[in-house]
C-alpha cells in the first residue's frame, strides 16, 4: 500500500481562488453574511434578557397610574345681562381664546388645590405624602424625606391636575392622575366644581359689591332728606305757616310741575338706557323680558348646532333642522328687538316733549310764585330738595331690589357636561409597550454586539473563512477530544477518526509522489504533535508503513506519549552519535514506528542544515511508505521552516476560534520564503457543538442528522 503526495508546490493562481458560495468580491451571500447570529446567539440573548429583565425590574417599582377626565363647556355669553351692574356680556370681549385660556390657570391654582387636597384627605395617601411611602430601596431609607407640610402635599396634587384645552373651541378637559381610580374621578370632579363655586362667587361678589354701593349712597340720601325735612319745618315755624296749610295755589302748582318734571327727566333717562340696550341688541330682562326666553332659545340652538356640526357633516336632516330654527330664533329676536327700538325711540321723543313742556310750565309757575310771595321762596327751595332727595332714594331703593333678583338668577360661565367616572384601565406606565420596545433595544443591541463580536474575531472558525483567506485547501476539521491519541485505534467510526481520514485522503487527492510530510503550526498549543500521532497511528492500523518524527527539539512531545525516557533521536543521529536502526522505537498502542528528538538540542538548526537530514529522509523513504516530521512551530524556530523545506509537502495546523488571521497570513509569508511547498492546512481543536450551530457549510458534518455515521466505541 502507498501513499502519493504532491511534490510540486502550490499554483501561484490558488493563493486567489474564492472559497464556494462566495461573491465575486470575495465576499459570501448577504444571508450567510446574518449567520453570525446563529454563532452569537448567546450574546443576543443575553442583550435580551439583560435589558429585559432592568426593564421588568424597574417597571415593577414604577406605580401604575389611572387618569379620571371631566369635560367643561366654557360658555360665558349668559353670565352677565345687559344692563347689569357686572358690565357688557362677555361675548363682546375682543380676545376670547386668550380669556377662555385663562380659565385653566383658575382651575389648576395652588388654592384649588388646597381645597382638593383638604377634602380628599390627599395627606393620607401615600402617593402625594411622600413621608408614607416606603424607601424605593432598602439602602435608601436614610435619605427618606420627613412627614409632608399642606403646602407640598397641594403642591403635589396640584402636579397631578391637568387642564387642557381643545383648540378653536370652548371646550375645557379636566384630568386628575393618581393610583386610586376612584380618587382620580373624585378630583377631577371636585376640580370642576372648585372651579364652578368659584366663578359663581365671583359673580356674586360683584352682585353684593354693587349692592354695597347703593346701600351706602341710600344712606347717605336718607340723612340728607332727613336734615332737609329738619330744616324745612324750622322755616315754616319761623314764617309762622302751617305745612301746607297757606301754599298758594301758585306754589303747589309749582310743586306739582317741579315733581312732574323729575318724574320726567327720570322716565327720559330710563328710556333712554331702553333705547341704549335695545340698540345694542341686549336688553335685559326689566325693559324687555320677552327677549329674554328667545335668546336662552338662540344660545341653545346655537350649541346645539356647533355639536352637530362637529360631528355631522352639513346634510345632516336635525343640522339642517336645527339651524332652521336657528334662523327663525334670530328673526324673531331681530324684530323683537326692532319694535323695542321704536318704541323707545317714540318714548323718549314723548319724554323730551314732555321735559320741555314741564320746564316752561315750571318756569312760569316759579317766576308766578317769586313774584307773589318773595318770602316763601327758602321754604320752595327746601321742598325742592327734599322731593329730589327722596326721588333718588327711591330710584336707588328700586336698583336695589333689582340687583336682589339677579342674584337669585345668576350662574356660573361655564357648566359640566361630562362629569369624570373611575378609568377600566391604568394610563401609565404603559408596560407591554415599554418592555416590548425594551426588548427591541436589547435585540437591537444584542445584533449590535454581536456584530461587533463578529467583526473583532480576528480567527478562524470554519474551513470555508481558512480556504478563503489562504488560498490554500482545508484538508480537515479535526475536532477537540478527550485522549485523541488514542481515540484513532478504540473509536475508529468517531467524528475525529473520520477527520484525520479526510486528512489522509485530502493529502492523497492533493498531489503525487510525495512521501515526506511535514506538520507544522503558526505557534504553539496548535495540536500539531497530537494530530502527527493520531495520523500516524490512523495510518498504521490501515496498514500503512509510517514513521513519525519529533523535530520540535526544543519543546519534545514524543517522549512522555511513547515512554521514550530521554532516548537518542533524530539530533543525535544526525550529529553521528547512533546510527538509524537505533533511534527507531515503536508505539505499544500501534504498529507506529516513531523518532524521538533527541539530546542535541544546542546545534540543532546545523544538524538541519547538514547534508546528513536529506540522507535520512531518503533512506526513511526507502523503508517507509510516510515520514510524518512534527515541526517546530514557524514563528518559533528556524528549524521548523527548514525541517518542512527538506519535507516533500507540509500542512499548517491552524486551532479553531484561537489563531489569529494575521499570525496565520505572517506562519504562511514566512514558509514560503524559506521555498516550503505548503499543501493545504489544517482546522484543529474545534468545538464540534459550537460549530454545528455556525451555519457555515462546512459545519454539516457536526448536524445530529449524521449521527448515525459515526461511533464513539
Amino acid at each position: 500500500m502507498s501513499l502519493t503526495l504532491l511534490p510540486d508546490r502550490v499554483p501561484p493562481d490558488r493563493v486567489s481562488r474564492l472559497a464556494p458560495g462566495t461573491g465575486a468580491a470575495g465576499a459570501p451571500p448577504l444571508y450567510e453574511q446574518w449567520l453570525f447570529l446563529r454563532r452569537r446567539w448567546r450574546l443576543v440573548f443575553a442583550c435580551v434578557g439583560l435589558i429585559g429583565g432592568c426593564t421588568s425590574l424597574a417597571l415593577s417599582r414604577v406605580p401604575i397610574t389611572y387618569t379620571a377626565t371631566g369635560v367643561l363647556l366654557y360658555d360665558p355669553a349668559d353670565a352677565a345681562s345687559p344692563g347689569s351692574p357686572l358690565g357688557p356680556p362677555v361675548q363682546d370681549l375682543s380676545n376670547q381664546d386668550a380669556l377662555t385660556a385663562s380659565q385653566t390657570a383658575v382651575i389648576t391654582s395652588l388654592s384649588a388645590a388646597r381645597q382638593i387636597a383638604a377634602a380628599l384627605d390627599l395627606a393620607a395617601a401615600p402617593e402625594f405624602n411622600l413621608s408614607l411611602r416606603p424607601p424605593l430601596w432598602p439602602w435608601a431609607a436614610a435619605s427618606h424625606p420627613g412627614p409632608a407640610d399642606p403646602a407640598t402635599i397641594a403642591a403635589a396634587a396640584r402636579r397631578a391636575l391637568t387642564v387642557t384645552m381643545q383648540p378653536g373651541s370652548r371646550i375645557i378637559e379636566v384630568a386628575f392622575t393618581s393610583q386610586n381610580p376612584a380618587l382620580a374621578a373624585a378630583a377631577a370632579n371636585l376640580a370642576m366644581q372648585i372651579y364652578l363655586d368659584h366663578e359663581r362667587d365671583q359673580a356674586l361678589g360683584a352682585l353684593d359689591d354693587a349692592q354695597g354701593w347703593i346701600d351706602r349712597h341710600a344712606t347717605i340720601l336718607q340723612a340728607r332728606l332727613d336734615a332737609i325735612e329738619t330744616q324745612l319745618a324750622q322755616a315754616r315755624a319761623a314764617a309762622g305757616v302751617v305745612a301746607g296749610a297757606q301754599a298758594s295755589l301758585t306754589a303747589e302748582t309749582a310743586s306739582r310741575l317741579a315733581a312732574s318734571l323729575v318724574q320726567a327727566q327720570a322716565d327720559l333717562a330710563a328710556d333712554q338706557a331702553r333705547q341704549a340696550s335695545a340698540a345694542q341688541g341686549a336688553a335685559s330682562a326689566a325693559v324687555a323680558p320677552n327677549l329674554q326666553p328667545l335668546r336662552k332659545e338662540q344660545a341653545d340652538l346655537t350649541a346645539q348646532v356647533r355639536s352637530l356640526a362637529n360631528s355631522y357633516g352639513p346634510d345632516y336632516p336635525p343640522l339642517a333642522a336645527a339651524q332652521t330654527a336657528l334662523t327663525a330664533i334670530s328673526g324673531e329676536i331681530g324684530d323683537e328687538t326692532g319694535r323695542e327700538i321704536a318704541a323707545a325711540k317714540a318714548q323718549v321723543a314723548a319724554d323730551q316733549a314732555e321735559i320741555a313742556t314741564l320746564q316752561a310750565a315750571l318756569a312760569a309757575a316759579t317766576r308766578q310764585v317769586q313774584a307773589e310771595d318773595a318770602e316763601s321762596a327758602p321754604i320752595q327751595a327746601l321742598q325742592e330738595r327734599e322731593d329730589a332727595n327722596r326721588d333718588m332714594l327711591h330710584n336707588m331703593t328700586l336698583q336695589a331690589d333689582q340687583l336682589a333678583q339677579e342674584a337669585s338668577l345668576i350662574r356660573p360661565d361655564a357648566r359640566i357636561i361630562s362629569p369624570a367616572v373611575p378609568p377600566d384601565a391604568p394610563d401609565a406606565p404603559h408596560r407591554g409597550l415599554i418592555l416590548a420596545a425594551a426588548m427591541g433595544l436589547g435585540l437591537c443591541l444584542g445584533v449590535l454586539l454581536a456584530g461587533l463580536a463578529e467583526a473583532l474575531d480576528t480567527t478562524f472558525r470554519s474551513g470555508v473563512d481558512l480556504r478563503a483567506r489562504t488560498g490554500l485547501p482545508c484538508l480537515a476539521q479535526v475536532p477537540e477530544v478527550r485522549d485523541p491519541r488514542k481515540l484513532v485505534l478504540r473509536a475508529p467510526f468517531s467524528l475525529y477518526a473520520e477527520q484525520i481520514r479526510a486528512l489522509r485522503t485530502g493529502l492523497v487527492l492533493a498531489g503525487r509522489n510525495g512521501r515526506v510530510v511535514a506538520i507544522t503550526a503558526a505557534r504553539p498549543g496548535e495540536g500539531k504533535t497530537t494530530l502527527t500521532i493520531a495520523l500516524g497511528r490512523a495510518l498504521a492500523a490501515a496498514g500503512v508503513r509510517v514513521v513519525a518524527l519529533d523535530g520540535d527539539i526544543r519543546q519534545p512531545s514524543f517522549d512522555p506519549v511513547f515512554g521514550l525516557g530521554g532516548a537518542a533521536g533524530l539530533t543525535d543521529h544526525l550529529a553521528g552519535l547512533a546510527d538509524m536502526t537505533a533511534i527507531i522505537r515503536q508505539d505499544v498502542e500501534s504498529t507506529l514506528d516513531v523518532i524521538a528528538a533527541g539530546g542535541q538540542a544546542q546545534a540543532a538548526l546545523s544538524l538541519f542544515l547538514s547534508p546528513a537530514l536529506p540522507d535520512l529522509l531518503h533512506r526513511l523513504k526507502q523503508r517507509y511508505e510516510v515520514v510524518l516530521l512534527d515541526a517546530p512551530p514557524a514563528f518559533a524556530l528556524a528549524e521548523g521552516r527548514v525541517l518542512a523545506r527538506v519535507a516533500d509537502a507540509a500542512v499548517l495546523c491552524v486551532r479553531w476560534g484561537s489563531t489569529p488571521r494575521a499570525v496565520v497570513d505572517a506562519a504562511i509569508s514566512l514558509l514560503r520564503e524559506a521555498d516550503v511547498n505548503l499543501i493545504g492546512t489544517i482546522l484543529t481543536r474545534v468545538n464540534a457543538v459550537v460549530h454545528g450551530r455556525s451555519g457555515f457549510p462546512d459545519a454539516e458534518i457536526y448536524q445530529p442528522r449524521y449521527g448515525g455515521y459515526f461511533r464513539q466505541g
